[in-house]
Formats: structure tokens, C-alpha cells, sequence
């Protein structure tokens, strides 16, 4: 990894949030390392960045979308996120506390595990497809 400033893996975790707030997929995809180990818990993981990629393509459809960072904390290449993850579908809002895990490495993220209640996510989700 070399002599890394210790808040490039701070910086590039905000910038992804950032850029999931945009709905700007290209830049999401972007801060992805090739070889990513994604883990959206309690769900499968997904390794390299073309299945990731193709997953989170995949989700939705988003209207809109917030990612809140409430607090943030780097230990090296390391860093843990507290996020409410905002998303509108159909018009209606899902809202998820997520504790997120980041493993950055030469400024693209090689790791991923979000933690989040999957009930409370299915039952929004549900919610605005009835909506909808």
C-alpha cells in the first residue's frame, strides 16, 4: 500500500456515499476495486467488481436516494460508517440504519459488508410496490 495519507480511506468511503446520494452509478462503480468483496449482510457475498457491479445495477428502481452519514471512524485501510440509507421507490420512502465496514485500498474500496435488519427492508420494500 505504500505511505497513504490516513484520510484517503475516510475521503473515499464519503465520496461513494456521496455518490450513491447522487444516484450516480458510474461513480459508485468507479470507487470499486477489481477484485471487491462485497457482503450485504444477511445476504449472499459477491466477489469482483463485475458481479457487484451487475448487483447493484440491478436493484431497485430509485427515485431517489440518501445515504446519511451519522458517524465515521478509520482504524488504517479501515473504515466503519453509522448511515441511514434513504431510498424512494414508487414515492415511497425506505429508510434503513445500516453499520457499514470498508476496506480501502489505493483509493478503491475492496471491501464491503453493510449490517441492517433485511425484515424491516423487505417490509418497506413491500410497502411501495403496493403503493406503487
Amino acid at each position: 500500500m505504500g505511505n497513504v495519507e490516513p484520510d484517503v480511506p475516510i475521503r473515499t468511503v464519503l465520496a461513494f456515499c456521496d455518490a450513491w446520494s447522487r444516484l450516480d452509478m458510474g461513480s459508485v462503480i468507479a470507487l470499486l476495486d477489481n477484485d471487491i468483496e462485497y457482503h450485504n449482510i444477511p445476504l449472499q457475498p459477491l466477489s469482483g467488481k463485475r458481479d457487484v457491479e451487475a448487483y447493484l445495477r440491478g436493484i431497485g428502481p430509485f427515485e431517489a436516494c440518501s445515504w446519511t452519514v451519522r458517524s465515521i471512524a478509520a482504524n488504517g485501510p479501515v473504515v466503519l460508517t453509522e448511515r441511514i440509507d434513504a431510498f424512494v421507490v414508487g414515492g415511497t420512502q425506505i429508510t434503513l440504519p445500516v453499520m457499514g465496514v470498508f476496506e480501502v485500498v489505493d483509493a478503491r474500496i475492496r471491501g464491503w459488508r453493510d449490517y441492517f435488519d433485511l425484515a424491516s427492508y423487505r417490509a418497506q420494500w413491500s410497502e411501495a410496490e403496493a403503493r406503487g
